[in-house]
């Protein structure tokens, strides 16, 4: 699943925040103390989901709505309207690359050890932006930054900060957990192009084997797009590969057809399934794989779907393969 932590960053440590950026690194001094809400984040970036991005979002220079209200920043929870009317003087997003780990020696930052630390992946020229008004962020996100600005900078986790447009209405289901069908363009960059950087070329692969298939799609006059899962309270999201809207097809990509290549497509459809309740289930492979794993997917009705030349795919049903 997909993750953001949130993080603010205080006029007094923005010489630090340089200094991590360059260095792509970031810690804290303790997260004693911290409450339910760090735990919680500081316990997932010690052991990340390692296949979907979670991302650090440093939000800087909180400047709020006029006038300010009392106590600001330090607000009443009943005055959180006044952090929707606030504005961000800059954002910054950068993605893990390792698990948060301890480091007691080794010095990064002038005015303290900051043991407990996380390492980003390089940066790019588009992962700061602003200033934008709060308003930009879901209600959840502006309440992750709020209540790290009270805590001493610490983590918290929170929605994605892209909230992607849909192309139809959001479903949402009995669960609690909201679907949402978005175009393929909107997030091929976030989920594939800007994994960590061990499974980037693989990732990358699956990212342009799936523009092709969609560029094969529209030739054919059939529209691709993705779903997007966000789970009950906003934190946890996923995102499928391809939902063909009209055959209501769901498609989990892979760049091999290897045997534990496979194994990850099919829990991934399983559980995708069970909120995407799709019509039929298949697996997008850049080579037929071997037929005993021909066998295993059929045999779990799950249709596959290969590139028999560059650009052109070639599909076995399951339910003509048996």
């Amino acid at each position: 699943m997909s993750r953001s932590a949130y993080v603010y960053v205080g006029e007094r440590a923005d010489g630090n925040f340089k200094i991590g950026m360059r260095g792509n690194i970031w810690g804290w001094k303790t997260f004693d103390g911290g409450g339910p809400l760090v735990a919680q984040a500081e316990q997932w970036l010690r052991d990340p989901d390692r296949d979907e991005p979670t991302w650090i979002i440093f939000v800087r220079g909180i400047e709020p709505p006029r006038p300010a209200p009392k106590g600001w920043p330090r607000t009443r929870d009943e005055d959180f309207d006044a952090w929707t009317g606030a504005t961000f003087r800059s954002v910054t997003q950068r993605l893990l690359r390792d698990p948060l780990y301890e480091d007691h020696v080794k010095p990064v930052w002038p005015d303290d050890l900051y043991p407990y630390r996380v390492t980003l992946e390089p940066d790019e020229p588009d992962d700061t932006f602003g200033p934008i008004p709060a308003s930009d962020l879901s209600e959840d996100a502006i309440r992750a930054v709020r209540h790290s600005a009270l805590q001493k900078g610490w983590p918290v986790l929170g929605p994605p900060l892209a909230d992607p447009a849909p192309i139809v209405p959001d479903q949402r289901l009995a669960t609690g957990a909201v679907v949402r069908t978005i175009a393929l363009e909107r997030s091929m960059t976030r989920t594939f192009a800007r994994r960590p950087s061990e499974s980037r070329q693989a990732t990358r692969r699956e990212a342009d084997l799936v523009i092709r298939y969609e560029t094969y799609l529209a030739a054919h006059g059939r529209r691709a797009a993705r779903k997007l899962i966000t789970l009950p309270g906003g934190l946890d999201t996923f995102f499928t590969d391809v939902f063909e809207i009209d055959a209501e097809e769901l498609v989990e990509a892979k760049s091999t057809a290897g045997r534990e290549h496979i194994r990850h497509a099919i829990g991934q459809l399983y559980d995708y399934a069970r909120y995407v309740e799709p019509r039929s289930r298949a697996v997008l492979l850049p080579t037929r794989p071997k037929q005993d794993l021909v066998d295993l997917l059929t045999g779990l009705d799950i249709d596959i779907i290969y590139e028999h030349t560059p650009g052109d795919f070639v599909r076995e049903p399951a339910r003509e393969a048996r």
